[in-house]
């Protein structure tokens, strides 16, 4: 995990007018805000349509859609753990040993099973499943359409070709839970809501990146 530091440019601009807006500033700067927006709507109307959405309340991300990541009055943004850091037992994520990490999030990463090496994936029976988004209402991450028994633990540890998507928004969404927890010193590029409208196509990508895949694996 790397953290990327946003520490220059005190100027007011875009990304600035998108923080305002989401921060719920009292209705005349929110006025303000989305008239100097609107001179924008011919040159980037991706920008202009994501910042008026809900799911737009976490600063990193408006920092990034705006091709900025050096504002000092959005603190610092940390970028998380991948796919095989949240998968592969006996590691540690943030302050948390791996299997700790999922139970702080509200997952269950399974059984380890008596006298086994409690650091191998194949030592671990139950635990969630891909049915288990389901069942809390974020199917929307499954985006590959993994078979619903799958564990979550193999989801992120192995990697075929044919599960990446889903593989890789599992991903975010834990780093996601993990920084919104309460107290928490780590500050995630995403908010649990941003993953879940960018898997659901409500929030589009920032600049530069074609494909969802490639910009979450950017992030972490």
């Amino acid at each position: 995990m790397s953290e990327i530091h946003l520490n220059s440019e005190p100027k007011v601009d875009l990304a600035t007018s998108l923080a305002d807006v989401a921060s719920g500033g009292t209705s005349s700067l929110v006025n303000v805000r989305r008239r100097r927006l609107a001179k924008f709507a011919v040159g980037g109307p991706v920008l202009v349509t994501l910042a008026s959405r809900p799911a737009f309340a976490g600063k990193c991300l408006s920092n990034m859609l705006s091709g900025n990541l050096s504002d000092p009055n959005r603190g610092n943004c940390s970028k998380g753990w991948s796919p095989g850091g949240w998968g592969l037992p006996g590691g540690q994520v943030h302050t948390y040993s791996t299997i700790g990490a999922w139970t702080a999030i509200g997952f269950a990463y399974g059984t380890l099973t008596p006298g086994a090496s409690y650091s191998q994936l194949a030592s671990y029976t139950g635990g969630a499943t891909i049915a288990t988004l389901a069942s809390m209402g974020v199917g929307v991450l499954n985006k590959n359409s993994v078979a619903s028994d799958v564990t979550l633990r193999e989801v992120l540890a192995v990697d075929p070709s044919s599960r990446q998507l889903t593989r890789h928004l599992v991903c975010a969404y834990f780093n996601a839970l993990l920084s919104d927890l309460s107290g928490s010193t780590f500050h995630y590029i995403l908010t649990p809501q941003q993953v879940l409208g960018l898997a659901g196509g409500t929030i589009s990508l920032p600049p530069g990146y074609s494909d969802l895949q490639s910009f979450l694996g950017s992030t972490w």
